[in-house]
Order: structure tokens, then C-alpha cells, then sequence
């Protein structure tokens, strides 16, 4: 992973190429609505569906939605939080996630393979933890900034669209710190569920910790984020750039998305949620996004399973959709 080379602060490009993300194409008409209504008499063959694949289409500037080359890309690193009140080892246990993700028994991949689409783990310094947030920020300036610039690169894969999962160890505890601190509220509705006692406690630490330091989206991703999370604002801010739409997975990569939202509304609108996760929180995040989940079927594991099962239901409707003919 290398780092960025900015003349002034590490964080300067990263606002300014969120200041001047491409927006939709004025004017621009897609065919989805157009084949949908052949049949007639208001009928609509795909539903709901149909306003997701018209987004599809409006962003790739295409008549109909392309879903060739989707890719499911994963990103895992480990956060310091973690192995707090815990005797593990959280570098071996984030790397055995990779290793159970890329070679393991994972029902992500067969999706991946049955759709065409490329599977891959974007690793971000697993062997580097980022720092335990209950006891100081997360990552320096440069270090955020360095994470965000490598997430940029899934882009360079040449998808058509990218479904963004996360499978980081205590990412999703960094989650739900950020959306206390960038919404409020507390920790049992941020990081509430099943098992979750000590989740909570370490969130309600390291918000006390940093209570009051900054309201700044950019810096709440640098206190409570880690390297991960600040790959998929990498992601997704480049995929904007590249007119890609993006299918978040779950609580984690759409939490990265809250952060460019905080920065500003409009930027997370080539984004689409593609399932409401097992989370508890998820469904209020995604109320405060303006995002209805594609799918809901208590998929309860972020590593992308969810994307590629909405991502498997839009293949097929546009498919229905070419079928109709004038």
C-alpha cells in the first residue's frame, strides 16, 4: 500500500475529489422504463426492480443496464479494537478470515461463479492493525489518506458494476462508532444484538474517549475507522468518478458510504443497497441514507453474499427486460 503525495494536508485531494464527483447526465433516458411498460395496461414485469436497473443505466450512461463484468470485491483488515479484553491473536485470526474467504468453504464465491463475476480480497496490512480507538485515533492523517487512495484501485479492475463487502476483524465495531459519531444516539442501538456486550463497551469507550474532538466526517473515519473502511470510501469515491454503480453489502461498507454522505448528500447516489443485513442497526442506517434495501433476507455475514444474491435477481430481470420487444 503506498502512500499519497499531497503538497499540503493528506486529506485535501481526498475533499476535493469528492467536491467534484461527476453527476448524472442532464437530459439522459433509459430504455428500462420503456420495455417494461410493453405489456401494457400498467403493468410492471419486475416491480421495484425496475427503478434499480434504471439507475444502473442512467449511471453507466447506457439504454439498458450492463451487468457483464460485475465484480464482488472484499476488503479485510484488522482493526486494534479488537483484541481488546480479548487474548487473541487478531492478526492471525484477520488473516484466517482471508485465507477462509479466498480458499475456503464461502457461499460468496459460488454465487460469484454461478453470476460470471470476479471475486476478490482487497487486503489492507492485516499484519498491521490500526490502533485500539479506546485508547487513541485509529490511524494518522497520512495512514487514512494512504488506505483511501488503495481502495481507489478496485476500479482498475474494469467492472461494469461492484458489489463492496468488508469482512474486517472489529470493523464492525469501528462501524458502529462512526455512526455514533456522525448521527449520535448510543451504543446498544449503534452496536446492539446478539453476543454484543462487549462491542458495546468498547464503543461507548472510545466515543468518551473522543467525545467532542470533531465533527468532520473525514476525521471521524480517521479516530474509529481503520484501514478497511477507509478503502471502501476509496471505493466508492472512485467508482463515482468512473460512473460505476456500487451495491453495498452491509452494516460496514454502508457505514462508509455514511461518511461521504456527511461530506455531501449527493455523493453516495450511485450507491444502492443491496439487502438489509441481520445487523440490527443496518435498517436505521440505511433510513438516514435514503436507501431501500433490494433484497431482505437476514443475510447475517458482510462478505459479500448479500450483494451477489441482489446482484443474481437484477441479472435476471434485465435479462427478462431485453427479452421484451416493441
Amino acid at each position: 500500500m503506498t502512500e499519497t503525495n499531497t503538497a499540503g494536508q493528506p486529506f485535501d485531494d481526498i475533499r476535493a475529489l469528492i467536491k467534484n464527483m461527476p453527476n448524472l447526465s442532464d437530459g439522459f433516458v433509459s430504455d428500462v422504463s420503456r420495455h417494461s411498460a410493453i405489456l401494457g395496461r400498467g403493468l410492471r414485469p419486475i416491480g421495484q426492480l425496475e427503478e434499480s436497473l434504471e439507475a444502473i443505466a442512467h449511471w453507466q450512461d447506457s439504454p439498458m443496464p450492463r451487468l457483464a463484468r460485475p465484480l464482488i470485491a472484499v476488503f479485510a483488515g484488522t482493526h486494534g479494537v479488537a483484541g481488546r479484553g480479548s487474548d487473541q491473536d487478531i492478526v492471525q485470526a484477520s488473516q484466517s478470515r482471508v485465507v477462509s474467504l479466498t480458499e475456503g468453504a464461502v457461499a460468496v464465491r459460488g454465487i460469484a461463479a454461478e453470476l460470471g463475476a470476479a471475486f476478490k480480497v482487497y487486503e489492507f496490512g492485516t499484519e498491521h492493525p490500526s490502533e485500539d480507538f479506546t485508547q487513541g485515533a485509529s490511524l494518522t492523517e497520512r495512514e487514512c489518506a494512504a488506505a483511501i487512495a488503495f481502495g481507489m484501485e478496485v476500479v482498475a479492475e474494469g467492472a461494469d458494476v461492484i458489489v463492496l463487502g468488508a469482512a474486517g476483524l472489529g470493523a464492525a465495531t469501528a462501524a458502529a462508532a462512526i455512526n455514533i459519531a456522525l448521527y449520535g444516539g448510543a451504543a446498544e442501538y449503534w452496536a446492539g444484538g446478539n453476543g454484543a456486550a462487549e462491542r458495546i463497551k468498547a464503543v461507548e469507550a472510545g466515543i468518551n474517549a473522543h467525545r467532542g474532538e470533531t465533527s468532520d466526517p473525514l476525521e471521524i473515519l480517521r479516530i474509529f475507522g481503520g484501514r478497511d473502511i477507509a478503502g471502501l470510501v476509496g471505493a466508492i469515491i472512485a467508482a463515482r468518478h468512473q460512473r460505476i454503480p456500487i451495491f453495498l453489502d452491509g452494516y460496514v461498507s454502508c457505514t462508509a458510504a455514511a461518511i461521504l454522505h456527511a461530506i455531501l448528500p449527493g455523493a453516495t447516489q450511485h450507491c444502492q443497497a443491496s439487502h438489509l443485513s441481520a445487523e440490527p442497526a443496518h435498517d436505521a442506517l440505511l433510513s438516514r441514507l435514503d436507501l431501500d434495501p433490494i433484497l431482505n433476507l437476514k443475510v447475517n455475514i458482510g462478505d459479500g453474499t448479500g450483494g451477489a444474491l441482489a446482484l443474481s435477481v437484477l441479472k435476471a430481470a434485465a435479462a427478462g427486460l431485453t427479452s421484451l420487444k416493441d
